[in-house]
């Protein structure tokens, strides 16, 4: 039987910016909307993560380009029963956006630290972060 290797893994086509703000998932989604111009909506289900004690959700919102049918998501990284992505503790959200969108990663990211609410905002690289798979669902 012959045997098929891999060359490589896939690599996401995304950029990620982690955000740290002190205010509701709703309240940022608001914010990040008026300042990028976007529309994100909360998804009818949240992402489900283990917790150290029990089954964790984290919020997520979605926005679909028209003309390039990318995705722009908000994602919470923090819920009351652990969190999502326990290598960036220090980001309260993430923004993950398609490469394919018409926003530009360094325009965005200046877009984002001037939004209200936003206390910093940072690029990460998907690919060296443990658990980046969460993000992706």
């Amino acid at each position: 039987m012959a045997k098929l290797k891999l060359d490589s893994i896939p690599q996401p086509d995304v950029f990620l910016i982690a955000i740290s703000s002190h205010v509701n998932d709703y309240r940022l989604c608001w914010s990040l909307n008026k300042s990028l111009g976007l529309e994100l909506s909360r998804r009818d289900e949240d992402i489900a993560g283990q917790g150290p004690e029990r089954m964790a959700h984290f919020s997520a919102f979605d926005h679909t380009e028209e003309e390039t049918q990318a995705n722009i998501t908000l994602i919470s990284n923090h819920a009351p029963e652990g969190v999502l992505v326990a290598d960036q503790r220090q980001a309260d959200f993430f923004l993950v956006v398609d490469d394919q969108s018409s926003l530009l990663p360094d325009d965005t990211l200046e877009r984002v630290r001037n939004s209200e609410f936003v206390l910093t905002a940072f690029t990460l690289d998907i690919n060296n972060i443990k658990g980046a798979y969460k993000l992706l669902e």
